[in-house]
Parts: C-alpha cells; sequence; structure tokens
C-alpha cells in the first residue's frame, strides 16, 4: 500500500473522551463541533489554511472567556477527516493513505484549502499523492475507490470516482502494470487523454480474468460504472460477460435460495442490474447461465417483462444449452414438475431466430431449403427438444395439451429422423393410461412414418397401445422397406442363390454369410406372401366378405403374414396408405 507522510511535528494533538486538545502554551480560542467530537483549536492555523473555516470562526459567537464555538456538522466523512485537517493546519506529521486519502480530499475540498489561498495547501498535495502514487497502483486504486463509498456524492462531483474506474479499466484492458504518465493525461480527474494507446491484452483463460476477484469487491453501483467504462473503451465482450458472470456467483446463494416466499424486492432489483450489465450480442454469455438466471428470477417472482426477455434471449442461442439446462421447475400453481410452457416459448423463439417461414415450408414438403449452418442448428435443437419430451413425458402432472404443444413446436418435416420423437410419444402414452383415442391420434399424427427408421417402425407395428390407423401404416411403410432391400438383394450380383465357384469368396467373409442368410429369409418371405394372395383373391369372390374383413382383420392382426399380404395388394394397400 502507498503511503505518504506530510508534516514535521508529533505530539500536538491528544483525545480525551471525545474531544481532541493541544499540548500548547496557548488555550484554545475556538471550539468546533463535528458529528459528536469537538476540536479545541485555535483560530490562526485554522483561518490561515481554509477560507471557510475563516468565515465560519469570524460569524460566531464567543463567550466571556473569549472561546468561540462553531459546528461543522457537513464536512464529508466527518470527525475523521476533520482530525486530518487540523493535524494539517498545524503541521503535525500525517499519513496519507489509498484508504484515507479520498476522504480527506473531499474534506479539503470542502473547506476551499486550495493552492490560491495558500501556497502547498491541503488539495494540492492529496492531488498529486492520488494522481501519481495511487491511480498508479491497482490494488491501491480498488483500496481508494472502495472508500468512495462514505463520501460517494462528494467523490462524484470531484471526478475522483470516475478517475479511479478509468484507471482500473485501462489497467484490465493493457496490463495491470500500465500507467499514464502524468504528461501523457490531462489531469488526475479527467484522465481519458492519452497520446498512443498501447496494444491491447489478447488471449484467453487466466491471463484476461485476472482482475475479476478483486473488481467483484466492488458495491454494485461502481460495478456497473466500471463495466461501462470496460465497454467504452471496447474491451472484449466476452470477458467482459464472464465479469458480470464471476461478480453474479459472490450472490449464488442468496439468489438461488430455495425458499419461495415473498422476496426483498432489492434482491430482484439485483438480479435485474446484473441481466443489464451483460453484452447483448449472440453467444457471448453462456446458455447455462441465462437458464440458471430465468431459475432463479422466477424463484424470486421477478417481473413478467424481465422473464420474458430472458426468454427471448435464451431461445436466440438455445443450440448451446444442454439437457439439464431445460428442467426450469415449475413454481406456480400448477402440479407438473417442470415448466414445459417456458420451454415451449424458448424453443418457439428459437425457430423465429434461425428460420424463416418459407424455409420451414419448403422443408416440411421434403426439399432440402436449409443450408448446412441452419441444417446444423436444426438437428441440434430437434436432439434437445426430443430428449427433454422423453424426460418429462413420465410427468403424470404434464396434461396433454401441454406436452402436444410442446411437441409440435418444431413444425413437422423438420425433423430428419423422428425415433426419439415416437419413443417420446409413445413414453407419454404409456404413463397416461387415462388418454382418449382422439387424443392418442393427435399425438401420432406428429409422427412422420416415412422418417422412422426401420427398426423403430417394426417396433410400432408390434405397440398394441397405438392407435390401429398408426399402425397399419407403418405397416405399409414397413413391407416398402422390406421390398426395396429384397430389390436391392437380388441385384447384387456377389449374392447367388447357388453356391459356385464364383460365390466362395463372399461366402467366406462374414457379411457375405449375413447377406446370404437375409437373402434366403427374404425369398420365404416372398413365397409365403404370394400363398397368403392366392387365398385373398379366393375370399373376395364370397359374398360374406364385406362382412367378414373387419374380423378378419383383428382376429389375424398380429399374424403378421396376412397384414403384409394385404398391404402387398395394389387397392389395398393404396387405400390404407392415404
Amino acid at each position: 500500500m502507498s503511503t505518504l507522510l506530510i508534516g514535521l511535528k508529533t505530539g500536538i494533538f491528544y483525545l480525551q473522551e471525545k474531544t481532541w486538545k493541544c499540548k500548547t502554551c496557548l488555550e484554545s480560542d475556538v471550539l468546533i463541533e463535528v458529528k459528536g467530537f469537538s476540536f479545541c483549536q485555535h483560530k490562526f492555523p485554522l483561518i490561515y489554511h481554509s477560507p471557510v473555516l475563516k468565515k465560519l470562526i469570524t460569524e460566531s459567537s464567543c463567550d466571556e472567556i473569549r472561546l468561540c464555538t462553531c459546528a461543522l456538522h457537513d464536512i464529508p466523512n466527518g470527525a475523521s477527516s476533520f482530525e486530518f485537517v487540523a493535524k494539517f493546519c498545524y503541521r503535525e506529521k500525517i499519513e496519507l493513505t489509498s484508504s484515507n486519502v479520498v476522504p480527506l480530499l473531499c474534506a479539503a475540498y470542502y473547506l476551499d484549502m486550495t493552492e490560491d489561498y495558500m501556497k502547498g495547501n491541503l488539495i494540492s498535495q492529496l492531488e498529486i499523492f492520488l494522481s501519481e502514487r495511487i491511480l498508479s497502483n491497482w490494488e491501491d486504486t480498488i483500496v481508494a475507490l472502495h472508500s468512495c463509498e462514505p463520501v460517494l456524492h462528494c467523490a462524484e462531483k470531484l471526478d475522483i470516482i470516475s478517475a479511479c474506474l478509468e484507471s482500473l479499466a485501462y489497467k484490465a484492458l493493457y496490463g495491470k502494470s500500465y500507467y499514464l504518465h502524468p504528461q501523457q493525461q490531462m489531469h488526475w480527474n479527467g484522465i481519458g487523454y492519452m497520446d498512443e494507446a498501447p496494444p491491447k491484452l489478447v488471449g484467453s483463460g487466466s491471463s484476461l480474468d485476472w482482475w475479476f476477484h478483486d473488481i467483484s469487491s466492488l458495491s454494485l453501483h461502481l460495478f456497473k460504472r466500471f463495466i461501462g467504462a470496460l465497454d467504452s473503451m471496447g474491451h472484449d465482450p466476452l470477458v467482459i460477460s464472464n465479469a458480470v458472470i464471476y461478480y453474479a456467483d459472490k450472490y449464488h446463494t442468496k439468489l438461488n435460495s430455495n425458499s419461495t416466499g415473498n422476496w426483498p424486492i432489492d434482491q430482484r432489483m439485483l438480479l435485474e442490474e446484473i441481466v443489464s450489465l451483460l453484452p447483448v450480442q449472440k453467444g457471448v454469455t453462456s446458455t447455462k447461465f441465462l437458464f440458471s438466471v430465468l431459475n432463479t428470477s422466477i424463484m424470486l417472482n421477478a417481473n413478467v417483462k424481465f422473464i420474458q426477455s430472458l426468454e427471448k434471449r435464451i431461445g436466440t442461442q438455445l443450440d448451446e444449452s444442454t439437457m439439464e439446462d431445460l428442467f426450469v421447475p415449475n413454481l406456480g400453481y400448477a402440479k407438473e414438475v417442470y415448466d414445459a410452457n417456458c420451454i415451449q416459448r424458448i424453443i418457439e423463439q428459437f425457430v423465429k431466430e434461425n428460420f424463416n417461414v418459407s424455409e420451414i415450408a419448403c422443408n416440411s414438403a421434403n426439399k432440402e431449403c436449409l443450408t448446412e449452418t441452419d441444417s446444423k442448428l436444426l438437428a441440434a435443437l430437434v436432439k434437445l427438444l426430443d430428449g427433454y419430451l422423453l424426460n418429462v413425458a413420465d410427468d403424470r402432472n404434464l396434461n396433454f395439451q401441454q406436452f402436444l404443444s410442446l411437441a409440435n413446436a418444431i413444425p413437422m418435416g423438420l425433423r430428419h429422423c423422428d425415433d426419439d420423437l415416437y419413443r417420446a410419444i409413445n413414453s407419454y402414452i404409456e404413463c397416461h393410461p387415462q388418454l382418449s383415442d382422439q387424443q392418442k391420434e393427435r399425438l401420432c399424427q406428429l409422427i412422420d412414418i416415412q422418417s422412422l427408421s426401420e427398426d423403430v417402425c417394426r417396433e410400432v407395428v408390434q405397440n398394441e397401445k397405438l392407435p390401429l390407423r398408426v399402425v397399419v401404416k407403418a405397416l405399409f411403410f414397413e413391407m416398402h422397406h422390406l421390398k426395396g432391400s429384397l430389390i436391392e438383394l437380388e441385384s447384387d450380383n456377389r449374392i447367388q442363390m447357388v453356391v459356385g465357384p464364383e460365390t466362395e469368396n463372399v461366402m467366406e467373409s462374414v457379411e457375405g454369410r449375413d447377406l446370404m442368410v437375409r437373402c434366403v429369409q427374404l425369398k420365404k418371405e416372398c413365397a409365403e406372401l404370394k400363398k397368403d394372395m392366392k387365398r385373398i383373391k379366393k375370399a373376395k369372390n364370397v359374398k360374406k366378405t364385406s362382412i367378414t374383413w373387419g374380423s378378419f382383420f383383428v382376429k389375424r392382426f398380429f399374424s403378421g403374414r396376412v397384414i403384409k399380404a394385404l398391404l402387398a395388394a395394389p387397392k389395398v394397400g393404396n387405400r390404407i396408405a392415404n
């Protein structure tokens, strides 16, 4: 810590209870009251250094022993500062430090102890010490800034706070050892002038966050000013965002309490103030932090507009979030564990921000209209939403409309694969047995059967809990896949039904053997299908065919073979598919 001794004498003043007295041969002729303390002084030293004290003493009333009494209750920092002022007037040694220079300077300005009034007066000595010794040192500037709190109004008026903040901002930008020499700057309270700026610090990690801890000790209004100074100097928004997050972590226990009662307004305001300091650039602030702030704001019952602004902000960069981020607790009167409506709004905001209506319509028509970047964004969103749906599907209090709206947040046709969507819907149906057939139908309409993998399509066929229409449609496309596979395998010259010299090499490999087995299975399946088709054609000639179709279908539904035969018939297959 920087210090400076000024004055020559020692031991002049002593404190008796709450009265400061002088060890001189002369009786005191003035008594000055300062916020609970009394100072027994002599007129001449005080009048010689301060025109304010001169006027105060001259206009004061004196008693019969010519002891003038006056009050000085408005002096900045009260008796602590006036003690130093009095000692300076008597030329007693005083020690200037980073913790007392600002309050003392405010008191000196209050008493108008300028160079014009007396050469070598207190103000000039304090300003030199502040400019050359304090503002040049990071730690001393931090201490001086803290000392501004008791004299905030006066320090603000004298631009001392601005000088400290700008000094810190320059050091955060150019390096801790950076210092503006007095010849490069205007005055200590106008530190913004520079002949030429040094190169900014670049890099990542600890090299740019060395100042976070010290700055986080500032009060909120001073921290806001510091962040504003950094921003005006063009500091990296990512570093500024990380600094704000670091500062917010100091209040983590307060802002993330488990209590959900009526929170003090100052805590809600604190949260809103911190968020207002975050840079507005997309992706600069981590989505995880924004989600944590959203959770806390809901817990604190923050302003609705503030919560909506957070949702929109998260919605612009939702692709950067993880599954755990989406589990926003529902703290309202509803019984749902998680706030699905909040996540739905965030997802809709993301779609609105990143995809226009024409792109969505085009992609929904099975056309590739999105750029590679947009496709990656979409894939990340789909994976995130479908995973979230699967996790919240077992919440028995999540009502049908909420789940439906959430699943429909991504327009149909934008998913390249609907496997995870099917699993989420199937899980919701299993956990909500009270759903009507109509509700199940509406959920399953969101699934694009053509976007299911063969394995999942086969699973749909065997799922007894799904509506019959969905299962039949899945059967149709399973047969479509099956026929395609058969044609592909039969056209492969490497596969021969009769093993000969040309196929020996193929059979030696595992792949070749697997293909051969699959081919044989498909051949048998086709033969069985042909037999079933013949039986169906004969059934068409029977008069009761129209009556027995439904019962025939239900009885043989899970046999698989007859259904496949039905779908293989052109007229029946086309009608079911439609």
